[in-house]
């Protein structure tokens, strides 16, 4: 069957296989370009039709797509939910800021250092956040940054300046914490309480 798919098909699926994003405001590797082309409708309904045979669904965000599986295991799900634990931390941090870091938000890593190091609050926000052992403030940033460059969250803009861009895909994030329900249990009961993802 011809599904009359773009050139860029590969390139499409390479990256969203891997669990990353297409943001419209990406600028390296085409990405800018690549949503566009995923954007078409005529091209949409092309790619749906054909990533349903390998199991995998265009998911359409707020500027950025992504791909789900069309039946995933509970493993699976706990471990995206671990994965996404991670990140409840870094949000709250980059929303404290006194210049909320937001979608479009440019930024180097020394700033948020900087101002953490001036204020106690988020100096302990950013210490508490796991899975870095960094000694200095400006290296746990910038490990936070690789991080979330890597899972296609920001985009590294220049090498020497350490200038960073927040992509649309940070409005995943965002609306995966709105998703949350923290709930309490009555007194008395084994647990105190906990979260529910919706």
């Amino acid at each position: 069957m011809d599904y009359k798919l773009p050139k860029q098909t590969h390139e499409i699926f390479s990256i969203m296989a891997r669990g990353h994003f297409i943001s419209s405001n990406g600028t390296k590797d085409n990405m800018g370009k690549l949503y566009d082309i995923i954007n078409n409708p005529e091209n949409f309904d092309h790619f749906q039709e054909y990533f349903n045979i390998i199991r995998y669904k265009i998911e359409r965000g707020n500027n950025f797509f992504y791909f789900s599986k069309l039946e995933e295991t509970n493993s699976i799900i706990e471990k995206k939910l671990e994965t996404f634990e991670k990140y409840i931390d870094i949000i709250d941090l980059f929303a404290s800021m006194d210049n909320k870091i937001t979608i479009g938000s440019r930024f180097r890593p020394s700033e948020i250092a900087e101002e953490c190091n001036a204020n106690v609050r988020l100096k302990q926000k950013l210490q508490k956040i796991p899975l870095y052992r960094s000694e200095t403030l400006s290296n746990k940033v910038r490990e936070i940054c690789d991080l979330m460059t890597r899972d296609s969250f920001l985009e590294k803009e220049d090498e020497v300046s350490e200038n960073y861009k927040v992509l649309d895909s940070y409005s995943y994030l965002m609306d995966m914490i709105n998703s949350i329900a923290i709930y309490e249990e009555p007194p008395g009961s084994e647990n105190a309480g906990g979260i529910i993802y919706n």
